[in-house]
């Protein structure tokens, strides 16, 4: 993928920095376990966001082994408490394949990085 403005590629480099510090337990490895847990293989899961909201909550977006697009809600103190929704058929313009998609838009990264993984491998 051809990065040619300076925004394309921050967002570039944000999606794969937070990517690999998930990747490799560096954000939290509690959190990296708990994705691991929901069916997600690390290696192949790309990440738009993950925030910390409280101590050990996190708030979240990732892009799966098919490139579904999924919002989450972990709570490491009450796995009960967290939650998974697979947002792939409401993405809008955050899906690359719209004609306002913004890949500047972190969404929209991951789902391009993901594809990129897959094409490299």
């Amino acid at each position: 993928m051809e990065l040619n403005k300076a925004s394309t590629r921050n967002a570039w480099a944000a999606v794969d920095h937070l990517t690999r510090q998930v990747r490799s337990g560096d954000l939290d490895p509690a959190l990296s376990q708990w994705i691991e847990g929901q069916g997600f293989d690390l290696d192949i899961t790309v990440f738009s966001s993950a925030c910390l909201f409280d101590a050990g909550i996190y708030t979240g977006t990732l892009v799966d082994r098919d490139g579904h697009v999924w919002e989450f809600l972990a709570d490491l103190n009450d796995p009960q408490g967290s939650e998974m929704d697979d947002v792939t058929g409401a993405l809008g313009p955050k899906s690359p394949e719209h004609p306002k998609a913004d890949p500047c838009d972190l969404v929209t990264m991951s789902i391009l990085y993901h594809r990129e993984e897959q094409v490299a491998a």
